[in-house]
């Protein structure tokens, strides 16, 4: 059944090649297709056919989906797809948290060190700098040295690509006060501004997928996870799966900051909410053994 790619109909249901596609992306990637997305996904697949010269709609969709021959093609879908727009120091009262967080956590008598953060959706890289300043700024207020390691993850290669860069156009820097861009940024060019090498090293980025579960993240238990922003994108059932799977990843204090309104009234198991309500934070807490006494 060939047709023309700038006539195909990929929503009609007499085909199903839409269906088809909103599976595979919900399945691979959890992200829910709302009725906005159907737009966007309907026009990039027309648009990819165009371009690679394709005239059966079933001819693209096996090579898009295969694993090995389409892993370029998927990626450069999703990451058209799902890449969501950021900027430094989004949502200034969750930062003002963290401060907060790490002075407490490091002034802890039994805080051993380092402290390792977890930047979830990291987009291309705003948010875990940004955690990063934060948590530098906090530690030597308290005269301490900057023992901490910060983990920035997202699912989109083109944007991990960019955040190791660490490279930003001078429009990303208005929020930024001239102390803070002359103590964490170097003017390489004209309107462009990199990270400073000694803030770049305390930042590891890989692209990963919350889903598959299988990055290096696993063995190590985390402070501090930042996911702002990111569960909206996911139905409300995987929403609190993935909010029970990111408790797993906390240390046995750890705390969880996600966006305001993600869970509702909801309060994940081995949770507790803390921080004003302008934030939305949790801190692990400990359960009791079963058959233990209350």
């Amino acid at each position: 059944m060939a047709i023309k790619a700038d006539q195909a109909r990929l929503q009609n249901s007499e085909f199903g090649y839409f269906d088809i596609w909103k599976t595979a992306i919900e399945e691979r990637t959890g992200v829910q297709i709302s009725a906005d997305r159907e737009r966007v996904l309907g026009s990039l697949l027309n648009r990819r056919m165009i371009e690679l010269d394709l005239l059966d709609v079933d001819e693209y969709l096996t090579q898009a989906l295969d694993v090995t021959r389409g892993a370029e093609e998927w990626s450069g879908l999703v990451d058209s797809l799902l890449v969501k727009e950021t900027s430094f120091f989004r949502h200034a009262p969750s930062f003002d948290y963290v401060a907060q967080w790490v002075k407490e956590t490091v002034t802890a008598p039994d805080f051993a060190g380092p402290l390792w953060l977890w930047s979830l959706g990291c987009s291309t890289g705003e948010e875990a700098y940004s955690l990063a300043i934060t948590v530098d700024r906090a530690m030597r207020g308290l005269g301490c040295e900057a023992g901490f390691g910060i983990i920035g993850t997202d699912i989109s290669n083109q944007a991990i690509s960019q955040a190791r860069r660490g490279i930003y156009r001078g429009a990303k820097m208005n929020a930024l006060d001239k102390p803070t861009r002359a103590a964490y940024f170097d003017q390489v060019g004209k309107q462009l501004w990199r990270i400073k090498a000694d803030l770049r090293r305390r930042v590891c980025f890989l692209t990963s997928n919350i889903l598959a579960d299988k990055s290096p993240l696993i063995g190590r238990k985390m402070h501090l996870i930042y996911c702002q922003n990111m569960l909206i994108y996911f139905r409300r059932w995987k929403r609190r799966e993935l909010v029970n799977q990111l408790t797993d990843h906390l240390d046995s204090r750890g705390c969880l900051i996600l966006g305001l309104g993600e869970l509702a009234n909801w309060t994940p198991e081995g949770l507790s909410r803390v921080a004003p309500r302008v934030v939305q934070a949790y801190t692990k807490v400990e359960t009791v053994e079963q058959g233990e006494a209350l």
